[in-house]
């Protein structure tokens, strides 16, 4: 069973692997290992060219269309088909001031059009594009405490809002990692062993419940 998997990287750092992409990379790793049919594609944003955040223009209410998602015309028109062909969205943030990067915050607010669309909204005529997609989400900090929850805490809204599923790491919220380190030594995620482990386990629920939800489609439509 083919299993398309999105991750959404938010740092802002560019030009180099930074902590929030490796671990990201660890989830991604773990879903493709499930088989040769995982699809697993990975959006930098900071290589992408999003204007702002979203300023409720409302024309998404008003006005869209299916190929028309959003007023303003930006990189997130390449993102957008692809939120709504996959069956699994992990994202993963940096944690700044005991919350989720500018970024993440910015790429979230863009997702109002997939809420609140004429057509691709919740009470639109497709009932909300992202309902029972798979997600799960992750951040990483400088220590241990400072703010990997909140951030989890504010990703989490989407599924709920969206009617989305979500999934963890074991334990916790979803995935959390740690990065301490000499300001020298450059991506120290790799040695928080608790991190990876959770990264592995939730690539592996991931692509299972998307299995599931994919499944149990398909049977529900043979009974009719």
């Amino acid at each position: 069973m083919s299993i398309r998997v999105l991750g959404i990287c938010a740092t802002p750092v560019k030009g180099e692997t930074t902590n929030t992409e490796s671990l990201l990379d660890a989830i991604l790793d773990a879903a493709k290992a499930r088989g040769e049919d995982i699809e697993v594609e990975k959006i930098l944003l900071s290589e992408k060219k999003i204007v702002s955040g979203c300023d409720h223009c409302n024309f998404c209410l008003r006005r869209q269309t299916a190929d028309k998602y959003c007023s303003k015309n930006d990189d997130m028109n390449e993102i957008y088909p692809k939120l709504k062909e996959t069956d699994a969205l992990i994202l993963a943030t940096p944690v700044y001031f005991g919350r989720l990067s500018w970024l993440m915050a910015q790429f979230i607010d863009r997702l109002r059009c997939f809420g609140e669309g004429k057509y691709y909204g919740i009470r639109g005529p497709i009932g909300g594009i992202l309902k029972d997609k798979v997600f799960g989400c992750a951040s990483v900090s400088w220590v241990r405490h400072a703010g990997i929850e909140t951030a989890q805490l504010s990703m989490l809204s989407l599924p709920i809002f969206f009617g989305m599923i979500p999934v963890s790491g074991g334990g916790g919220y979803g995935v959390g990692g740690v990065s301490a380190s000499p300001l020298g030594e450059k991506v120290a995620i790799k040695k928080d062993v608790f991190a990876l482990n959770a990264a592995q386990r939730m690539g592996a629920r991931v692509v299972e419940m998307a299995q599931i939800v994919k499944a149990g489609k398909e049977a529900i439509r043979n009974q009719k």
